[in-house]
């Protein structure tokens, strides 16, 4: 089975939009998100609308959809990421509230395991070195392990003498599940936070065992004029034309 796996949607429209054409094109039909589907962007009722959509599609909350629903404090966010979690709630319906609210924060179905920060600490860890992802190994089971929250590609692996390796992935770099533990980020589609400004997206193969990240351009500046035309803080539409 191949999955289009990506993360940190953030209510960016335009790079959703992009992302689930790209993964049309390549005949993709099924779907993984590592959380985050609103926060920050200016269109959350349409990407909430766009997955419910999707036939087979799979998610666990993220730290902004947590905050959106109200099963995380508001205290954790800096000030513009709290004017967008209330913007956010002001123009979800009941049904993509309802929606978010039912987010699990871990999938384990039987190929791979599912968390937005970590099995640790799913929705707060961002999970940035190996010492991390050692101590993280026994909280969960199947390899592989989706992530996002950090919004950078990376993989983490044990290898087979039990050390861990880790490396930012780039576009169109391959990597096959094979002995060990694997966990992969994806990375951000709606903000990219690698100094590279493209969607950020993965496919996985679940026969072959092949993860590969893929970059998708997209109007960042229709992106970035409505956060102005909807007030949310201008920061939030000047760092996506940096990647950061």
């Amino acid at each position: 089975m191949i999955y289009g796996v990506f993360s940190d949607v953030h209510a960016n429209f335009e790079a959703l939009r992009l992302v689930l054409g790209f993964y049309e094109k390549n005949k993709v039909e099924h779907f993984i998100c590592c959380g985050d589907l609103v926060g920050y962007g200016p269109q959350p009722q349409e990407c909430v609308q766009a997955l419910m959509a999707l036939k087979d599609f799979r998610a666990v909350t993220g730290n902004h959809d947590a905050a959106v629903t109200g099963r995380m404090d508001m205290k954790w966010f800096n000030p513009n990421a709290c004017a967008a979690i209330e913007f956010t709630r002001k123009n979800l319906s009941g049904a993509s509230l309802a929606f978010l609210s039912a987010l699990p924060e871990k999938l384990e179905p039987p190929d791979f395991t599912v968390v937005h920060g970590s099995p640790r600490k799913p929705m707060t860890e961002y999970l940035l070195g190996e010492n991390q992802f050692l101590d993280n190994l026994k909280l969960w089971e199947v390899s592989p392990c989706f992530m996002g929250h950090t919004h950078m590609p990376a993989y983490f692996r044990q290898n087979a003498a039990g050390l861990p390796e880790s490396d930012f992935l780039g576009p169109m770099r391959r990597m096959t599940v094979g002995a060990g533990r694997f966990m992969f980020n994806p990375g951000s589609v709606g903000q990219p936070r690698d100094n590279d400004p493209r969607a950020s997206c993965a496919i996985y193969d679940t026969v072959t065992k092949v993860f590969e990240v893929f970059r998708v351009s997209y109007d960042i500046e229709k992106t970035s004029r409505l956060i102005n035309e909807f007030k949310l803080p201008v920061a939030l539409g000047e760092r996506l034309a940096l990647g950061f």
